[in-house]
């Protein structure tokens, strides 16, 4: 979810009335960003408070947490936390080795489900052709790929009144994510503009086939598609509305660290970009982060400050251990409101390489596939400059008190900034690189992933 698209962050629509009040109960971050652009690296920097190159996961060659790193969950464990996890993403599940650590675990997919309704598309795409695939595709058994939000509140409610206190839940919507479902239409001008958009566009895949299409969606399909995006996310911030309100009826919200944040932004074109991942510009980096604990947290709090989206590791270990000080857990946001406190100088994101997808996109246009597109990206963002590596052969950099849009890069122009900044993101990449993609040769393949969760992952654009 684009920060930018989230009300207390300034956006124009009243997309999120129930982050805003948390917000402004609590601390927003504005300058929060993710370590990697998409789900599966995102997820595995958040539980082990390391950076992709790091913890090993990069989403292509290997999907299946290492066990080479302990978890957030097992940290909270011991000490002394009940733990529960509700996932409606695939990448935070049994299959994927990232359940490990947690007492109560819900997947709210079923995998049989899945294979049914797969099944049925390419028996009707083989008689009866793509148009009709498309249509059959546009069933209402296509939404549940994302989860089923109504019964993951139940079992995070459930958990929530019946839990031994204390407890650490970690709690995956993907609302936001596409495809669309047409009655998040709260800001659609039309219904037949959205019912265009579900004929020629919505689909298990439309974004990658967006982009390997090269053909610009019409201007009413792109305002639709930003309409819905944005009727989902009233839909997931209806939930966390749900999720406070259960914290008030058990009587600890006050007793309660609440952290809501988005694991990615979205892209709607920029830098000839849809979706998520293949860029690290600013709409695919930075990401909503609002908490809230009274005895930690000055209501009304805005910092400015850079942070790591993993920052929330160290958050919950300081507020369950009670120790706020910078040696044990030096990336704590709980300390927002101390005096000293700064964030971080700079910040990082990583997008490796995704072959599956690149060999879709070669396919679909051989030939003329942007090589940044298959290239290893790498960002380093101050509060001014954020560059961006593509490979060793492509650099930008922008200047974001001038071009907060990112749409001219200047890199010529400031040839001191850039060696200053690559050598930072040499640093911090470092021997740790090597060492990681050693232990990522290691993991299991991914042939080894039962058809079914491919088959999700295909759904949801992360695989051809």
């Amino acid at each position: 979810m684009r920060a930018d698209h989230v009300g207390c962050y300034g956006y124009h629509r009243p997309t999120t009335p129930h982050m805003d009040q948390l917000a402004r109960e609590g601390a927003m971050f504005t300058q929060a960003i993710t370590a990697a652009p998409f789900s599966p690296a995102s997820y595995a920097s958040i539980f082990s408070n390391m950076y992709p190159h790091q913890h090993g996961v990069n989403g292509d060659s290997v999907r299946v947490w290492p066990d080479t790193w302990t978890r957030l969950p097992e940290k909270m464990k011991q000490l002394g936390y009940h733990t529960f996890c509700v996932s409606n993403n695939d990448f935070v599940s049994e299959t994927m080795n990232g359940v490990r650590g947690f007492d109560d675990f819900v997947g709210m997919t079923p995998p049989w489900l899945m294979r049914q309704h797969d099944r049925a598309y390419r028996l009707v795409k083989k008689f009866c052709g793509e148009k009709k695939a498309r249509q059959y595709d546009l069933s209402r058994l296509l939404w549940l790929r994302k989860g089923n939000s109504r019964e993951a509140m139940a079992s995070v409610s459930r958990f929530i009144q019946t839990s031994v206190h204390p407890f650490f839940g970690f709690v995956i919507l993907m609302d936001p994510h596409a495809p669309y479902h047409p009655a998040r239409n709260e800001f659609c001008s039309s219904s037949g503009d959205v019912s265009r958009f579900m004929r020629e566009v919505n689909s298990r895949i439309m974004w990658p086939r967006v982009m390997s299409e090269q053909k610009p969606l019409s201007s009413a399909n792109m305002q639709t598609a930003i309409d819905l995006y944005d009727g989902e996310i009233l839909e997931g911030d209806r939930w966390i509305g749900h999720i406070k309100q259960q914290l008030i009826d058990s009587q600890i919200l006050d007793d309660t660290l609440l952290m809501v944040c988005a694991d990615h932004g979205e892209a709607f074109g920029e830098s000839g970009v849809w979706g998520h991942g293949f860029s690290l510009n600013e709409h695919m980096t930075r990401v909503p982060l609002i908490m809230r604990h009274p005895s930690y947290i000055q209501p009304g709090t805005r910092s400015d400050a850079l942070v790591q989206l993993h920052a929330l590791h160290d958050t919950c270990l300081s507020a369950a251990s009670g120790e706020l000080n910078v040696a044990d857990h030096p990336q704590s946001l709980l300390r927002v409101n101390e005096p000293d406190w700064q964030g971080q100088e700079f910040v990082f994101s990583e997008f490796p390489p995704q072959h599956g997808t690149a060999k879709m996109f070669e396919q679909a246009m051989p030939g003329k596939v942007p090589p940044r597109w298959t290239s290893p990206m790498r960002a380093i963002r101050s509060q001014r400059w954020r560059l961006i590596e593509y490979g060793q052969h492509e650099i930008e950099l922008f200047d974001l008190d001038c071009d907060p849009e990112e749409l001219r890069s200047v890199h010529e122009m400031y040839p001191a900034i850039v060696e200053d900044l690559r050598n930072r993101l040499a640093a911090h990449s470092g021997e740790a690189s090597t060492q990681s993609q050693k232990k990522s040769d290691e993991q299991a393949p991914d042939e080894q992933l039962e058809e079914s969760v491919l088959e999700r992952l295909r759904a949801l654009g992360y695989v051809d």
